[in-house]
C-alpha cells in the first residue's frame, strides 16, 4: 500500500468514527481535501506538506497544524506574512474540508472542522 493510499485509509478511519457518513463518502471528502491542498497550498507548502526551509513553513507534523482547528482556519481566512487569505478564494465548505486534509496528513492528527465552524469564523 502507498504512503497515500495509507493516508488516505487513516483518514477515512478518523472520519468514519467521527461521523455516519458512508466509507466512499469519506473517501471522496479525503481525495477533495487532497486536491484542494494541491490546488492551492502546494506551491508554497510541497506536495508532501515538508515546505521550503525557511521561506514556507512545513505543515507535516506541525504542532500549529494539530492544535485547534479554528487556528488553522483563522490562517485561511485572514492569511499571514507571505500567505494570502483565502476568504474569497475558497467557501467555507471548501475551507473545512482542506482544513481536514491537512490536519491529517504528514503525520497530523486533528480533530475535524465542521464547515459551520468556519463559516462562524468568517468576517
Amino acid at each position: 500500500m502507498s504512503n497515500y493510499q495509507q493516508r488516505l485509509v487513516r483518514l477515512c478511519a478518523l472520519l468514519l468514527s467521527l461521523s455516519a457518513a458512508s466509507p466512499s463518502c469519506i473517501a471522496e471528502q479525503a481525495e477533495a481535501g487532497e486536491r484542494l491542498f494541491l490546488d492551492n497550498c502546494a506551491e508554497c507548502h510541497q506536495p508532501n506538506g515538508q515546505g521550503i526551509r525557511g521561506v514556507y513553513p512545513s505543515l507535516a507534523a506541525s504542532e500549529i497544524v494539530r492544535g485547534s482547528g479554528a487556528d488553522v482556519a483563522l490562517q485561511l481566512i485572514i492569511g499571514r506574512g507571505e500567505m494570502p487569505s483565502f476568504a474569497g478564494a475558497l467557501s467555507a465548505a471548501e475551507m473545512a474540508t482542506l482544513i481536514n486534509f491537512v490536519r491529517n496528513a504528514w503525520g497530523n492528527s486533528g480533530e475535524p472542522i465542521s464547515e459551520a465552524t468556519v463559516s462562524g469564523l468568517l468576517p
